[in-house]
């Protein structure tokens, strides 16, 4: 009789033991997922505030070209290389990451957008490239 409470003693205990190995690894995928969701909605807020930050730098005749407000930018990042940067005045940017604001504007000719650049950290207003 004691011989079989030991037993069962010890297969709960590793039973025990076992859900609550599973119950944390669960934990950890959740804060992993958790993280991931952050630095999403941290990229998506940039994004947004990007657009923002450089739409209030624009001049008042670039404004009145672009279709839409800030809102309507799409932001990526592109590398600025010596050909992009005809229209950029600090050269230091040269061979760096920024981003690209891309607006739409009014109009049927071509190109019927916006570019423009801003710097990754300050998202202040870089210039644009000579589109052609």
């Amino acid at each position: 009789m004691i011989l079989k409470k030991n037993v069962l003693f010890i297969l709960s205990s590793f039973l025990i033991l076992g859900l609550f190995a599973c119950s944390n690894q669960n934990g950890q995928a959740n804060n992993n997922n958790d993280q991931n969701t952050v630095n999403t909605q941290e990229k998506s807020s940039n994004q947004k505030n990007v657009r923002k930050v450089v739409w209030n730098q624009l001049s008042k005749q670039q404004k009145e070209s672009i279709k839409g407000t800030w809102k309507d930018g799409n932001v990526s990042k592109v590398t600025l290389e010596e050909n992009m940067m005809s229209e950029v005045k600090d050269k230091s940017y040269g061979g760096k990451e920024v981003y690209r604001i891309t607006f739409p504007k009014y109009g049927k000719s071509e190109p019927n957008f916006v570019v423009v650049f801003a710097d990754m950290k300050t998202f202040n207003y870089i210039g644009y490239p000579l589109v052609r």
